[in-house]
């Protein structure tokens, strides 16, 4: 009897011990993954010194990668970092689609793409036809000036750029030390409304429907697979039902999707269900790749078809010539989190929604497409999130405020990690874009936003 015991706790230990290792593995490589893929991009897209990178972005976002060595090899344009000297990841940067974190233990990527050759926007031309700079407006550079201080010393503010974009015109801009007009800048989760607006031109096609079933292949192996009857719609508003922890810690899905797997989209749909689709509402990085799935089969699954709808359809017609859109190691785009433009093209972007979805006479989006994009999602009370944007409604319960007071009702917006904001305030016909690195919550974007509504308040 005895030996039996020893022999099975001796098979809990050999097991407890494979697990443990098995964990270790996982959050090694993920922090090796996740520092290679950004400082390849914040390097190779941004222009950044790598180690401002390091110090800037990964740090704040978890101490731990101050533990990161990471080498850059110019001349074949890759990234290499190790997590306290173990888990080697590599990120290869390529025209077009940015920088990829190679799978664990592979080295290169043959990718064969055709990037789109575009055209300088004229000097001398007016935003958003040409790259001219914004006139200066004395009643709006003290607000500017604000949104880039420094009020607590323990958390920086990193304010990188800021846009404003008002009656379909820039009227301001800033920029931090070694950022300029110029400087493609990460959108992260902001991403995710970028994915809303490619669906919405399938939607204009007619190749996709909110009400239909989302054509995802894996759902369709089995005929009574009950995630076969999830809708576009479902997750569009992040009501899908599928399992998915959002949490960035180390071994969480989204860290892992991110910063291990190789197929994000095929990791998020192998999700088990949790919920009934439609009844509850949960914010799921993994959601928004699996819609950027759906966007590569419905355009044929070819990168290079991928990337042609995303630059002929969308980016290219708004004038939009530094978007990348970044793809995991199987090649699609991850539409949660990895697209870098800059300033001035989020602003884009956002003055495409203002103006739900018509550019220069002509219609890219169904009519109506950002009424239904800002209508609160049914299962969340606190009314704040619509399909794929972000809300400023007033909650259900009334004891909760909106997240952010002083704004008008009608403010929707992109949101995106450390401070990223597209911010949209129809009745008042103003785009601001705020991009940059911060470390805590004071990020200073509501009273922005709220001083340059004043500022540009008639007299």
């Amino acid at each position: 009897m005895l030996k039996k015991l020893i022999f099975a706790l001796g098979l809990v230990l050999v097991a407890a011990l494979i697990y443990a290792g098995n964990y270790l593995a996982d959050v090694l490589s993920a922090g090796s993954g996740f520092s290679a893929k950004n400082i390849c991009s914040g390097y190779f897209i941004s222009g950044m010194p790598a180690q401002q990178i390091l110090d800037e972005v990964l740090v704040p976002a978890a101490p731990m990668l101050a533990n990161v060595s990471f080498e850059i090899d110019d001349e074949n344009r890759l990234v290499d970092a190790q997590f306290f000297g173990f888990a080697h990841r590599r990120a290869v940067f390529t025209e077009g689609t940015g920088c990829t974190l190679l799978r664990a233990g592979r080295e290169q990527l043959q990718r064969n793409l055709e990037v789109a050759e575009v055209e300088a926007l004229d000097a001398t031309l007016p935003w958003p036809q040409g790259s001219a700079p914004a006139p200066v407006d004395p009643r709006l550079e003290p607000v500017l000036q604000q949104a880039f201080a420094e009020p607590d010393p323990l958390h920086a503010r990193n304010t990188k750029a800021v846009v404003v974009i008002h009656k379909g015109q820039l009227v301001a801009e800033k920029y931090a030390p070694g950022i300029d007009a110029d400087t493609p800048l990460p959108g992260w989760s902001m991403t995710k409304s970028v994915t809303n607006l490619l669906i919405g031109l399938l939607m204009n096609d007619g190749k996709l429907r909110l009400t239909q079933t989302a054509p995802v292949p894996l759902w369709y192996e089995d005929p009574v697979d009950p995630r076969g009857d999830i809708t576009i719609d479902q997750l569009m508003r992040m009501s899908s039902g599928l399992e998915f922890e959002e949490k960035y810690t180390p071994y969480s899905d989204v860290s892992r999707m991110l910063s291990v797997e190789a197929d994000a989209a095929g990791f998020a749909a192998a999700k088990p269900l949790v919920a009934e689709p439609g009844t509850l509402w949960s914010y799921s990085s993994g959601t928004s790749n699996i819609l950027s799935g759906v966007i590569r089969w419905t355009v044929g699954g070819y990168l290079q078809e991928y990337y042609d709808f995303t630059q002929q359809r969308l980016f290219l017609p708004l004038g939009i010539h530094t978007a990348v859109l970044e793809t995991d190691n199987n090649g699609t785009f991850i539409g949660s989190s990895y697209m870098y433009a800059k300033a001035r093209d989020w602003a884009r972007l956002g003055q495409f929604c203002l103006q739900d979805g018509f550019w220069q006479g002509k219609r890219l989006l169904p009519e109506g497409w950002l009424a239904y994009s800002t209508t609160p999602t049914p299962d969340n009370p606190l009314n704040n999130y619509g399909a794929h944007f972000w809300l400023n409604a007033d909650p259900e319960d009334k004891q909760k405020q909106r997240t952010w007071p002083s704004l008008p009702t009608d403010t929707y917006f992109m949101s995106g990690f450390q401070g990223q904001r597209v911010v949209i305030i129809p009745s008042k016909e103003l785009v601001v874009v705020r991009l940059g690195f911060s470390s805590g919550p004071n990020r200073g974007i509501e009273p922005l936003v709220a001083g340059l509504i004043e500022a540009l308040a008639p007299d």
